[in-house]
């Protein structure tokens, strides 16, 4: 069976790269991935993905340096001219009382609630 996929560049080049080291074509590496990820029933925990991309070799083409402190460019953002507070105070109210108003109806529907 043939099918198509449509990557991102940086996707293709990385997929390119660790065909060559382990010598596949890229539609071989493609099918060996996607059949590992098809056959594995296993949930992974959010600790274990972070393990396995830290083991990931890291490809020096998608490392960019700083251009700036993060903390200063936090530090210095203003906010959303567009947010208004007090307008979404008032959805979240709204949100909490339709919450609200569902946890009673299944409160009484399973026969909890008064």
């Amino acid at each position: 069976m043939a099918i198509t996929l449509v990557l991102a560049d940086d996707v293709v080049a990385e997929l390119t790269d660790r065909a060559k080291r382990q010598q596949l074509s890229i539609e071989q590496l493609a099918a060996r991935i996607l059949t590992e990820a098809a056959a594995s029933s296993e949930t992974v925990m959010p600790r274990e993905a972070v393990a396995r991309i830290q083991a990931t070799p890291p490809n020096p083409a998608q490392i960019r340096p700083a251009a700036a402190s993060l903390a200063d460019l936090l530090n210095g953002a203003s906010g959303d001219p567009g947010f208004d507070l007090e307008s979404w105070r008032r959805q979240w109210s709204v949100a909490e009382a339709e919450l609200r108003a569902m946890t009673r109806a299944n409160e009484v529907a399973e026969g909890r609630g008064r």
